[in-house]
């Protein structure tokens, strides 16, 4: 009897933990669902854990959906925001440069789908990476900067709901 009830305890956490995000979740909640993998310099759990310390300019503001990591050199930088489709799953928006690199020269985009955050296609941003050019994501509202290497503003893209438009 103790077995049965030991694997059924086992059993609710594995599911509490492998949960999809929901429409109410926070970019946190969204955060911590990506893959173990997605990341070479540690887990989305390990590298919360650095922001919520506070190490340089990091940034946690469930509030307005966005989350901001400097790196240090051995650690990738990282702004993410959190989005929805018009359908209110949620979109991760994720931006990052190399390790040496305070500018953010990649975009990757997670959406849930069955039941997991996965990578969504890129058509939804038109733009492609370049070490050419930077990424900022909005700490508040829903418009991504592209910027040349100088900082000159190329352009701005509005989420839609269902992919970004052109400003």
């Amino acid at each position: 009897m103790k077995a049965r009830n030991l694997f059924a305890g086992l059993a609710c956490l594995m599911i509490a933990t492998m949960r999809s995000p929901a429409a109410s979740d926070t970019v946190v909640d969204c955060f911590l669902a990506l893959p173990e993998q997605v990341f070479h310099q540690g887990t989305p759990s390990e590298l919360l854990d650095i922001m919520k310390r506070g190490e340089g300019e990091s940034i946690v503001d469930t509030e307005k959906g966005f989350l901001r990591l400097e790196g240090d050199g051995t650690q990738v930088s990282l702004q993410v925001v959190l989005l929805r489709f018009e359908d209110k799953r949620p979109l991760l928006v994720v931006a990052w440069g190399e390790r040496d690199e305070a500018e953010f020269t990649h975009l990757t985009f997670f959406e849930e789908k069955g039941g997991r955050m996965t990578v969504a296609r890129r058509s939804i941003f038109p733009v492609a990476d370049s070490s050419e050019l930077r990424f900022e994501l909005p700490h508040q509202g829903r418009t991504v900067t592209v910027r040349d290497a100088t900082g000159s503003i190329l352009s701005k893209w509005a989420w839609k709901g269902d992919k970004f438009v052109k400003e």
